[in-house]
């Protein structure tokens, strides 16, 4: 009887669970979805792990997340992870050096030749910013 009992208290304990598990967090409703590839399938985090690190970001700091093309969402993020105080300035200059090595690259100039370096500087000079203001 009594394992009848622990049984049953399991049971309706995992139910609870798994229903808890699948109803929406606050962070996964709206626009505090999680943009795509800020969560890596390959490094072992946790989903939950990702949310909890979504959601202690201020809306400054995931618009710039937001609002870039996938593979420069790493680049705020890196702002955000070395406390930089000018998290505009700071994503401009990332993806200003971003851009500017993938358009270098793309024209055949090795990597970190001189050619490279005056490509980067040209390509800068001409480089309009996703988030243009002040530190721009």
């Amino acid at each position: 009887m009594k394992l009848l009992v622990q049984a049953c208290l399991l049971l309706g304990l995992g139910t609870l669970v798994m229903t808890a598990l699948a109803q929406p967090s606050s962070a996964q409703v709206g626009s505090d979805i999680i943009p795509d590839c800020i969560n890596s399938d390959t490094n072992g985090t946790r989903p939950a792990d990702g949310i909890a690190w979504w959601n202690r970001r201020t809306e400054e700091q995931k618009k710039y997340i937001r609002e870039l093309p996938c593979q420069e969402r790493y680049i705020p993020m890196v702002c955000i992870f070395l406390w930089e105080p000018d998290l505009r300035g700071c994503t401009n200059k990332g993806v200003a050096e971003y851009r500017a090595n993938k358009f270098c690259e793309e024209q055949g100039y090795a990597l970190l030749s001189e050619e490279h370096v005056a490509c980067k500087e040209r390509y800068k000079k001409t480089f309009v910013p996703p988030f243009p203001g002040p530190t721009s």
